[in-house]
């Protein structure tokens, strides 16, 4: 189907050529669906009118400190119906809304508000409380009780045209999102509204959304899958449901989908395999992207949802293919570019390949982004003129490999150069290296993903100063002052020097696994929850010598990995919080933990 026809089928009042605008998608349901629940979120209920009235008066707010086209919104705020509300706020403002996850260490959240330059920082109080101090950028914080008062004081009505700086077109800027740069900064990819109408309608049509449907909104609003939720709902009427828990994995995934009867999600394949598919009645359709969909996860979920696998960068307004529902026993693909996207598949002199090689994918179409925001030279390194297009046309260079079938459909090989997919999370390595780098013991610093125990994971090698012998629990602390969890290395492994392949690079293959971190004072368990935590440890990090001084994230734990150990914690009788395990690392203070509550 075209993407003139799906836009024909889901908004015939209005022609492809007016409704581009995320302001208009929006608008649109609004005067559908008025009183359809938008939002729904620990139980309150906010209707379309609800919702568009508390935009619109937050959008004049916006206005007034100078937010229009081509101007940046930040929003440091977390998964609430105030971080969906400020982005309808922003859009209505006619700026594009710059997220900022202030749960990011400050060094870079600093780095990105100065680089991106928002006209306004929009936050709260207790996200104001982790963002420097000498951030410059005016700042208005949502919950403080005198912007409230102003805040109800302005007008509900939907803002005209007239009362934005200026008129706002589709190819003005949506919003700009940092992602992972190999140059060890992260790097804003900037998105205008073109793309915005046609990635709606492929959604909604894709995973039959419908107004009755219950969305969940899972990702983060810092990755670019938080629009793909919102559209999905926003356009088509439906009630996106948005729970307040921090990482959603195994009991709360499970909880937010049960107790909110999500009939619609999209999760990364690890998160979806952390949940059991009988357990969702509700659950009609579930899409998959961020990662590759391995066989094992259609096998489980397709005899029971519409499972689609999607595949996009963000280079390419949040996704470039997409499958039709897959069948048990299929092969996975990542299906067929999106309409008004095209798909090539190429070799190093921009050939296309034949049928069933290999080659790197490239995507083109109008949904492209604009490029990466205050980088030329690397937007022309990756948005290359298209010989397929017209004059002036553009494409993206992915980085990813893939090949073609004969039916047309796309199937992914991994990538072609160091960036790496972790949990859904685009990660460079690069700027992994360069952050580890910057240690004042560390000469050199490689950093790779692998999967020695079937769980993949980042390792970190690092080849120290002379004299130096940095320790991993000093490496780590480095490392999490300067990048957000899911890019902090798991494991790190000190080597006299790297190995390196003929023509002087560095041989990743020929890396050792990481071996056992040094345990100090390693002491055995002495108490009944002692010994319970040590099996439970010995479990998860199958090739370590554990003790009760042996640190959670000192072996290699994650936050996904942490909620296994909670629930194992649980089924042996001992109740922690992720807080606990982030504040309480070590077997020792667990168990501490565990006897006083069991005293209490």
């Amino acid at each position: 189907m075209t993407a003139a026809h799906l836009m024909k089928l889901y908004f015939p009042e209005v022609s492809e050529l007016t409704l581009r605008t995320l302001v208009e998608l929006w608008e649109r349901t609004v005067r559908k669906f008025p009183h359809n629940p938008a939002i729904i979120s620990e139980g309150t209920t906010l209707s379309y009118a609800d919702v568009n009235a508390s935009a619109n008066r937050l959008a004049r707010v916006f206005i007034e400190h100078g937010a229009g086209p081509e101007k940046l919104v930040g929003l440091a705020l977390p998964r609430s119906p105030e971080m969906v509300i400020g982005v309808l706020a922003t859009a209505k403002a006619g700026a594009a809304f710059l997220p900022v996850d202030a749960a990011y260490p400050a060094e870079r959240t600093s780095y990105i508000i100065e680089d991106a330059a928002p006209a306004l920082l929009c936050t709260t109080d207790a996200s104001r409380a982790a963002l420097s101090p000498e951030l410059t950028v005016p700042r208005l914080v949502v919950d403080d009780p005198r912007f409230l008062d102003r805040l109800r004081g302005a007008e509900g009505t939907d803002v005209a045209p007239e009362e934005r700086t200026a008129p706002l077109l589709p190819d003005h800027l949506a919003y700009v999102i940092y992602t992972s740069g190999s140059t060890g900064r992260p790097k804003g990819v900037a998105v205008t509204h073109t793309g915005l109408a046609a990635l709606a309608a492929a959604k909604v049509a894709g995973m039959a959304v419908e107004p009755d449907s219950r969305v969940l909104q899972f990702a983060s609003p810092s990755f670019d899958a938080f629009l793909t939720e919102l559209l999905a709902a926003f356009t088509s009427g439906a009630a996106l449901i948005v729970p307040t828990a921090g990482t959603l994995a195994a009991d709360t995934l499970e909880a937010a989908l049960l107790d909110h009867r999500i009939s619609h999600a999209v999760l990364p394949p690890t998160a979806a395999l952390t949940v059991a598919p009988r357990r969702f009645p509700a659950l009609r359709t579930l899409v998959v992207a961020g990662e590759a969909c391995p066989p094992d996860l259609v096998e489980r979920w397709a005899p029971r949802v519409r499972l689609l696998n999607a595949y996009g960068p963000t280079e390419g307004t949040v996704c470039a293919t997409m499958t039709g529902p897959l069948s048990a026993g299929d092969e996975v693909t990542i299906g067929r570019p999106l309409p008004g996207l095209e798909a090539h598949v190429l070799d190093d002199e921009l050939r296309q390949v034949p049928v069933g090689e290999i080659g790197e994918l490239f995507i083109a179409g109008p949904g492209l982004a604009r490029g990466y925001l205050n980088r030329p030279a690397m937007t022309a390194e990756r948005f290359v003129a298209n010989p397929f297009g017209a004059p002036g046309a553009r494409m993206f260079r992915t980085g990813d490999l893939a090949s073609r079938r004969s039916d047309g459909q796309l199937l992914f090989h991994g990538r072609a150069d160091d960036q790496v997919k972790l949990r859904g999370f685009r990660i460079e390595l690069g700027e992994v290296e360069a952050v580890l780098g910057r240690h004042p013991q560390v000469a050199q610093a490689v950093a790779v993903l692998r999967t020695d125990h079937g769980v993949p994971q980042l390792a970190a090698y690092a080849v120290p100063v002379e004299g130096a012998a940095p320790t991993p629990a000093e490496l780590r602390e480095h490392m999490l002052r300067s990048l957000p969890d899911f890019m902090v290395p798991a494991v790190y492994s000190t080597l006299a020097a790297l190995p390196l392949s003929p023509n002087g690079k560095v041989d990743r293959a020929a890396l050792p696994a990481p071996g056992v971190l040094p345990r100090t004072g390693h002491r055995e368990p002495s108490t009944p929850a002692e010994k319970a935590l040590c099996e439970i440890f010995c479990e998860l990090f199958e090739s370590a010598s554990i003790g009760v001084d042996s640190s959670f994230f000192e072996l290699g734990g994650t936050s996904i990995l942490a909620i296994f150990f909670i629930q194992r914690a649980q089924e042996a009788g001992l109740d922690f919080s992720p807080r606990d395990v982030i504040d309480n690392p070590t077997i020792e203070a667990l168990a501490a933990i565990a006897a006083a509550r069991s005293d209490g």
